[in-house]
């Protein structure tokens, strides 16, 4: 294949990602139009509901249409301008070739790159448009502390990662194929488990539920579900925003669930106890496992691609790839991964949406408070201004959460297993 069709398919497939992207993005402005679908809303939410969670979903909707096309299209104009190849062999010269040496001041240096372009459209949705709509509790100057607290953590650990992965790729490189899945995999267990214990705390006041009745029934629901736990977490996201939740973490004996403290306060204990029984469910069918084993999978299925595409990649001149295990090859390698990923969104919603409802179940089978699940979908969509008329398009590529209408319909519908 000659150079000039290998960048010809490249350049088509790029108008295909931007006209993707394009259809996707009209989709949440066109939303859901079925209008059985649209009644079936107004039955559990009010017009005013309605339209807030429209207004908030569409908030900034142009900056988020232009940026992403801008991001990677400045990206594009640094590879092929050869600014970004220019940075690496100065880089080079003066520190000398090494892992430890050039790789490791290129891959710090793109990557504060990469966070200097996404800085402006973060302050804007992150901060402007979070305060507009009433949800932020920071100041501007808090915003850009924790941005670049954040953004720092964040650096530490992909710098890591693309280190691990160069040096495997280095080491082993008739096998690393084979080798890359398993090591970024331990890797990825590595950060599950260290981000609670290490991460959390830069971030957030973490403490541990206080004794009573609330507490014990949400022991009570662990318990069902299997959880080895003695204790449940709260975090302080009131410090942040007004925004409400739970999430579940780790593997292992070192799984756990954490509460935000805006939840505790804006739902009735039951409410609260019907969201933790959901992160339960997800204990219940150890989803972060099955997460990182999937994961692995891809990475096996990409180890492959790469191995089998990179000559050809690698033919093109202005694409700026070096030996496969260079950190010059990165920014190129991060437009393909953004251009491959759009185009398989919907295999990882599709698992999401099904490990979602999962979770669901298990917390309705785990609590049977059917009424009390639906109200609670409720306050959280109210709470957090969810879209309550998404476009199926955008849920089918797009969504890891089901919409709150089909997750109050699971709800309506479940009827507890015979004993």
């Amino acid at each position: 294949m000659t150079v000039e069709k290998i960048e010809k398919i490249f350049w088509i497939i790029l108008v295909i990602w931007l006209l993707l992207r394009v259809f996707l993005m009209g989709a949440q402005l066109y939303g859901n139009q079925n209008p059985d679908y649209n009644e079936r809303v107004r039955q559990h939410f009010t017009e005013e509901q309605i339209k807030s969670g429209k207004e908030y979903a569409l908030a900034g909707f142009w900056v988020k249409f232009f940026f992403g096309f801008i991001q990677l299209g400045l990206l594009v104009f640094l590879i092929r301008s050869g600014a970004l190849s220019h940075l690496f062999d100065r880089i080079t010269s003066i520190t000398g070739a090494g892992l430890l040496r050039a790789d490791l001041l290129f891959i710090v240096a793109f990557l504060l790159v990469m966070q200097l372009i996404e800085l402006p459209y973060s302050f804007y949705m992150g901060f402007i448009k979070e305060s507009q709509m009433g949800f932020s509790n920071l100041t501007a100057l808090g915003w850009l502390i924790r941005f670049i607290k954040s953004a720092a953590i964040g650096m530490l650990f992909e710098t890591a990662g693309i280190l691990l992965l160069l040096a495997v790729i280095r080491r082993f490189d008739q096998s690393w194929q084979y080798l890359v899945p398993v090591v970024m995999g331990l890797f990825s267990v590595a950060v599950t488990l260290l981000f609670p214990v290490l991460v959390t705390p830069l971030f957030y006041r973490q403490r541990p539920l206080e004794p009573g009745e609330f507490r014990q029934k949400l022991l009570e629901i662990a318990a069902k579900s299997g959880m080895e736990t003695e204790e449940i977490y709260v975090i302080d996201e009131s410090r942040y925003s007004k925004h409400t939740n739970a999430y579940f973490t780790g593997v292992g004996r070192f799984r756990r669930i954490v509460l935000y403290d805006n939840l505790i306060k804006s739902h009735t204990p039951d409410e609260a106890a019907l969201v933790f029984a959901h992160e339960a469910g997800h204990w219940r069918h150890n989803h972060v496992a099955k997460g990182l084993g999937l994961g692995i999978l891809a990475m096996i299925f990409l180890g492959f691609l790469v191995k089998a595409v990179f000559p050809y990649l690698a033919s093109v001149p202005w694409f700026g790839f070096r030996e496969l295990a260079s950190a010059a090859n990165i920014p190129m390698f991060v437009v393909l991964i953004t251009i491959f990923q759009l185009f398989t969104a919907p295999i990882e919603s599709q698992i999401s949406q099904y490990m979602e409802v999962q979770a669901d179940t298990a917390a309705l089978e785990l609590t049977g408070l059917n009424d009390v699940y639906i109200s609670a979908q409720k306050r959280l969509s109210a709470d957090n201004r969810s879209d309550l008329t998404p476009s199926p398009l955008r849920v089918f590529w797009l969504y890891s959460h089901p919409p709150a209408l089909e997750r109050i319909e699971l709800a309506e519908k479940f009827s507890p297993k015979a004993p």
